[in-house]
């Protein structure tokens, strides 16, 4: 696309999943962006077949958007999006957040408190040596003690998230989860169902909530968690911002809670965090200000 052309942008999302959050999301950014002059189309990841023959690849139809705003995390489709176009957040930043160990492993020796974190070894077979077993849950049991947190590598909304109390369900949930990614780490009681989402655009906090959970152990809004604004010290807001600048987010929603001592402790990064309770609970509007970002990132490129 050349400069002065008239540019249409594209809005993925998923295509098994009939989430309000994900609707509102997708048509409050097409709201956002028709107020700057751009129509944006919504489309899901099902009708942009990848098509690969002979080592060429192709996306029927693609040429019709001039950038992309992704709303998912599959990573084979981002990947040839973004060999066409502009994609917010970048295929890279989705690829580090999508996976929460690597989320974990690109932080490594940046100075980010994080929980004491172990992962799982990965196991193919449907019958693993018990041996083996036993002697990896010694360690993670010796470790981390009880109760602990379980998380499933790839995972959204809190549904992959688990609260281990004793060796019986250690053993119950690592055979439940041996041929799935998982990692087991640190869980603070004094965060019990209490975290701060913190929300970023082009590295710096625009937004933040505390999210209460009494009936459960996970915050998330989805597990029946409530935001409510809060004012975040200056030591919260520079952790949120180096881990957003680190992971190269154009936008995403940092989850962080605070230790006994009052500093904070990353929990994980969201690529495509919601913005339907933040806003409602900040009255900020923070679509606007991710709208305004990626049409400044635009023009930087020359593209409009």
């Amino acid at each position: 696309k050349k400069k002065g052309f008239f540019m249409k942008g594209l809005i993925i999302i998923n295509s098994f999943t009939s989430s309000p959050a994900i609707s509102y999301k997708a048509w409050r950014l097409m709201s956002e962006f028709r107020l700057k002059g751009i129509e944006c189309d919504v489309v899901k990841t099902v009708d942009l077949p990848v098509i690969y023959k002979n080592g060429i690849e192709t996306i029927p139809d693609i040429d019709e958007w001039g950038f992309c705003v992704y709303l998912d995390k599959d990573k084979y489709l981002i990947d040839a999006i973004e060999k066409r176009m502009p994609v917010f957040n970048s295929g890279k930043s989705t690829f580090l957040c999508d996976d929460k160990m690597v989320t974990f492993q690109a932080l490594r020796n940046s100075g980010i408190r994080t929980p004491l974190t172990i992962p799982a070894p990965l196991c193919y077979s449907q019958s693993p040596d018990q041996g083996s077993i036993d002697l990896f849950l010694d360690i993670v049991e010796k470790e981390l003690g009880y109760p602990m947190i379980c998380k499933e590598s790839y995972g959204s909304l809190g549904k992959q998230v688990y609260l281990i109390k004793n060796r019986e369900e250690l053993e119950l949930k690592n055979k439940e989860l041996i041929n799935v990614t998982h990692l087991f780490q640190k869980f603070y009681s004094e965060s019990q169902g209490r975290d701060y989402r913190v929300l970023t655009i082009g590295g710096k906090v625009v937004a933040s909530m505390e999210r209460i959970n009494d009936h459960d152990f996970r915050s998330n809004i989805a597990e029946g968690g409530v935001g409510k604004p809060v004012t975040l010290s200056p030591e919260f807001i520079e952790m949120a911002e180096r881990v957003s600048n680190i992971l190269g987010l154009d936008y995403g929603g940092i989850d962080l809670i605070k230790a006994n001592d009052g500093k904070p402790v990353f929990i994980e990064a969201n690529s495509n965090c919601f913005f339907s309770e933040i806003e409602k609970v900040t009255k900020i509007n923070i679509t606007k200000i991710l709208v305004e970002h990626i049409i400044s990132r635009l023009k930087d490129m020359n593209l409009i």
